[in-house]
């Protein structure tokens, strides 16, 4: 018999994930935050769960606080074999993910201890790593920090950029899930204790970490850029206003540049030097422009020797 599953998150990829379980499994319900003002005209918006949940039947909960009593009796009366946890934004209490009979799972995009916390998917290419993976853990009481039912290694080159990443990471993330859940089900599960000795937290991305540091190296400079694409991108100055940096490559021909100095190369290329190598700027976006590669760049702003990005 298959068994009945409690969902609880909120974006995209959570999305996702639910609409893949529930092509397998009776999903009786919906966690996931309320509807909250978005974009310029702060519109009030479905979270994309809510939004897939209701296409598919599926009831939706919206609560304002997870402790509240009557909160409990509710998910007590759908009787879920197993609750499924994919970024719902708060913190689970212990009385709710010891509730059903198979526990609490929660999927997290990183390989587990390491990358524990916001963001391990841009953080993880923001530091250069050469694979990253996902896992799915056995809720406890600290943060990330629980048995790991399942992993899956997934290996990176030094061009994906956290948007590509993000795709592979989503088929993945929801066969996982299901994975995790037939095991935990028929009692072949073996979960794993992690190694706290090997664990590593990331933060928020916040402004200060999207802006570049010319004086780091091409590697790091580049590496930022491709974590922070498609948001918040990474941003320097140019002529006193902003500029996001959507897209670079490593340089590898001779040429001397210092960090943040702007060179027109061979009329038609934008480099940028940094405190150790240079590299290509492919993509840029001006402030109140539309993003425009490195030709339309050289063509609209004409940059003379010894111009900086700052």
């Amino acid at each position: 018999m298959k068994p009945v599953v409690g969902f609880f998150g909120t974006p995209d990829i959570a999305s996702y994930c639910l609409k893949k379980l529930n092509e397998k499994y009776n999903v009786a319900f919906a966690v996931t935050a309320e509807d909250k003002p978005a974009g310029r005209r702060q519109q009030i918006t479905m979270p994309p769960v809510k939004t897939a949940a209701l296409e598919s039947g599926i009831d939706v909960l919206q609560p304002v606080t997870l402790k509240d009593g009557a909160f409990m009796q509710t998910l007590k009366a759908y009787n879920a074999d197993i609750f499924v946890v994919v970024a719902y934004g708060k913190i689970i209490p212990a009385d709710i993910f010891e509730l059903p009979l198979l526990k609490t799972i929660n999927l997290h995009p990183s390989m587990l201890p390491k990358y524990r916390g916001a963001a391990p998917i841009p953080w993880a290419i923001i530091n250069g790593e050469e694979e990253t993976g996902v896992t799915v853990q056995l809720i406890n009481e600290r943060l990330d920090a629980g048995d790991i039912v399942q992993q899956e290694i997934i290996p990176l080159d030094n061009s994906i950029t956290t948007g590509e990443l993000y795709e592979r990471v989503l088929p993945l993330s929801a066969d996982l899930l299901v994975r995790s859940i037939d095991l935990l089900a028929s009692g072949r599960a073996n979960p794993v204790i992690q190694d706290e000795n090997e664990a590593t937290y990331c933060k928020k991305i916040d402004r200060d970490t999207a802006h570049i540091d010319w004086t780091q190296s091409a590697s790091a400079v580049h590496n930022l850029v491709r974590g922070l694409n498609p948001k918040p991108v990474a941003w320097t100055t140019f002529r006193d206003r902003n500029m996001k940096i959507w897209k670079t490559a490593l340089f590898s021909e001779d040429v001397s540049i210092g960090s943040g100095e702007i060179l027109v190369y061979r009329k038609k290329r934008i480099l940028a030097g940094t405190g150790d190598g240079v590299i290509e700027i492919l993509s840029l976006q001006p402030e109140t422009r539309k993003v425009m590669d490195n030709a339309a760049f050289i063509n609209g702003y004409h940059p003379s020797e010894g111009e900086c990005f700052v």
